[in-house]
């Protein structure tokens, strides 16, 4: 195993391991189902041991690392389920936001969202996955911080490495061309300020496009790694 960068910089080596660690899970770098030290990390990334377990602690919170008391910690397996739960409660609070912007969204408002989108577009372009999910994340939160809603931004940044990880293991399964159409209907919903063009493209994409994404990955073989 490799990791990227550099010792880590003291005045924060638990965050700085836990989001080189994060990145190396959602990349790949680091397998579904392989094994974590704490000492192996803290030598290759140049810290102690404490910085290490704090950040293996969150990871677990998130649903990305396993850990078995006096037995092991693992990169956890992509449990498709989990990922389909993600993709919902993403959706639901992409959705909530919606509801409550529309109706008071401002100018300077609408041109951010599109400006969002536009990233949106360019890593579909790019057919760059890793892009993509990044974007898609910003686009959501967008929407949340114009909301003030603190906690439903919170939520998506929690969801967001979940499906992120799982459509970099699943990229082959994505249909750009339903990526593409979702892109441009998000933009076009958003400029037009209509609450429900933009919930009804919200809910085509988390319901039909990104479930129809799961199903030829399960179909393709990736599967929840087991002991």
């Amino acid at each position: 195993m490799t990791l990227s960068g550099g010792p880590l910089e003291r005045r924060s080596m638990s965050d700085e391991a836990f989001v080189r660690l994060q990145d190396a899970i959602i990349s790949g770098e680091l397998q579904p189902g392989e094994r974590l030290r704490d000492y192996e990390l803290a030598e290759r990334l140049g810290t102690s041991k404490t910085p290490i377990r704090h950040a293996l602690d969150r990871l677990a919170d998130n649903g990305l690392v396993e850990m078995q008391r006096n037995r092991y910690t693992r990169v956890a397996p992509i449990d498709l389920e989990r990922v389909r739960n993600a993709v919902d409660l993403f959706g639901d609070i992409w959705i909530g936001s919606v509801r409550h912007v529309m109706p008071v969204i401002q100018d300077d408002d609408v041109a951010y969202l599109v400006e969002l989108a536009d990233d949106m577009a360019a890593s579909v372009q790019e057919r760059d996955i890793i892009a993509f999910g990044a974007a898609l994340r910003s686009a959501a939160t967008g929407f949340a911080r114009i909301e003030g809603n603190a906690t439903r931004a919170n939520s998506i940044e929690r969801l967001g490495p979940q499906i992120r990880r799982f459509t970099q293991h699943a990229k082959d399964a994505v249909d750009w061309s339903a990526v593409e159409e979702f892109v441009g209907a998000i933009r076009e919903a958003t400029s037009e300020r209509d609450a429900v063009k933009t919930r009804a493209v919200l809910v085509s994409f988390f319901d039909e496009t990104l479930p129809a994404i799961i199903d030829r990955a399960e179909q393709s073989g990736l599967a929840e790694i087991t002991d």
